[in-house]
This record gives structure tokens, sequence and C-alpha cells, in this order.
């Protein structure tokens, strides 16, 4: 249901992403922003209605005491956020090729590049949500898995003969306890489970997970999609 995200950025490598279902919930992820990061001191954006004006996100910005300053008219390159955009992009459109991930999972690929790239040092010597936090990073949730890989998971642990594939779509913080995740389910439901773990390609070539697979998507070019290997 979401149909575009509102992106903030220190300009430094700091990128966070929030999907919205639509602009008029920019002021929320300003909200949802101030609670990951806290109150930044000023945001430079531009002139968008859903910002401006009588707009949520213009209230919370006064409410916080927050500094606002905006772009020049038709002058994009004056936003640091309109750069990071485009790396995002480049980095979405590679990957979704790349593992072959389809577009209906979008949001939750955006927000998982941009965590990625907010961990990831590029010229300074700490990574850039560290240099913006000055918390030291716990990468634990994002060293396991990557984005759309192929996973077993269980909604009964102690039941381990009835396991579940899916694809894994990011780490799940506000459900569940640490190391939860994000699944795509053969249904095309998304839930959060903390027990997954890889499918290894000597399992993925059984007859009992190729039928597991069939079950889940019919016809051999949509099944190789699942396939991890």
């Amino acid at each position: 249901g979401n149909t575009c995200a509102q992106i903030f950025t220190d300009g430094n490598g700091a990128v966070f992403a929030y999907p919205m279902r639509s602009k008029a919930q920019a002021g929320s992820q300003l909200l949802n922003l101030i609670q990951q990061v806290g109150v930044p001191n000023e945001i430079h954006r531009d002139g968008a209605p859903e910002m401006s004006g009588n707009s949520q996100f213009n209230m919370i910005c006064q409410e916080h005491r927050i500094k606002s300053t905006f772009t020049e008219p038709h002058s994009p390159w004056q936003n640091k956020c309109e750069n990071t955009i485009g790396v995002l992009s480049k980095k979405l459109k590679a990957r979704r090729a790349r593992r072959r991930i389809p577009k209906c999972v979008w949001d939750f690929h955006i927000v998982w590049e941009a965590q990625i790239y907010s961990r990831t040092v590029h010229k300074e010597h700490n990574t850039p949500l560290e240099a913006l936090t000055g918390d030291t990073i716990d990468i634990s949730e994002w060293i396991e898995f990557e984005f759309y890989d192929l996973v077993i998971y269980w909604d009964n642990r102690d039941n381990e003969s009835k396991q579940n594939i899916g694809r894994w779509l990011g780490p799940s913080h506000h459900i569940g306890s640490a190391l939860c995740y994000y699944i795509l389910t053969e249904k095309a439901t998304v839930l959060s489970r903390t027990s997954v773990q890889h499918i290894t390609e000597e399992e993925f070539q059984t007859a009992e997970m190729q039928g597991q697979i069939g079950r889940a998507c019919v016809g051999k070019e949509c099944r190789s999609r699942w396939s991890p290997y």
C-alpha cells in the first residue's frame, strides 16, 4: 500500500528512509526520525506543500524548535538529499536486477539499503551513523542475511518438522525480541519471526524442498525467482 518514501540525510552518509501511503504522512515520518536519532537542529528542504504552511510537518518543526530553510525554486542541487536519493536509486536498481527482486517489495528494500549505507564506512574512519549519534553501531541484525534471501522460518520452534519457506526482507525492530526479521511468506504476506535460517544448497536440491517451492510458486520462470543458486 506504500506509494512513496520520505528520505532524510545528514549529508555525510547517514540515511533514513520511511515508506508512506501518501505524501501527507511526511510529518509522521519526521516524528519517526526524532524518535530514532533525536531532534535535528535544522532541516533544509524543498517547498513541497506537504512540508510547508499549516502542514503537520511544519507544525512539528515549530513545536520542536527546528530551524527550517528552503531551497530556491527549480534548484534541487541545493538539497543534499537529492544526491542521496540518486545513490539509493542506483543501489536499488542494481540489486533488484542482480537478485531478481520484485518491485512490489520496494518499500522494505529501500529501508534496508538506507540501513546498510548508514552502517558502511565511506570517507571517514567511522560509519555515518556512528558519527551522527556517537554510539557504537551494532550490525548483528544485518550480517547474517542479504535482502531477499531464501530462508526457512518456523511459526512454532517447538515443532521443527513444520517449517516454512520465505524471503528475508530485513530487521523488524517493532515486533518481537532482538534478531527479529520481516519474512515474505509463500502467500505474499509479511510476518515478523525470530526463528529464521538459511536454506543450504543441498536442502534446496531435495525433492521435498522443490515440492514446497513448487506449491508456493507455479511455473518455471516464477519458480526460478525463488532459487538462490
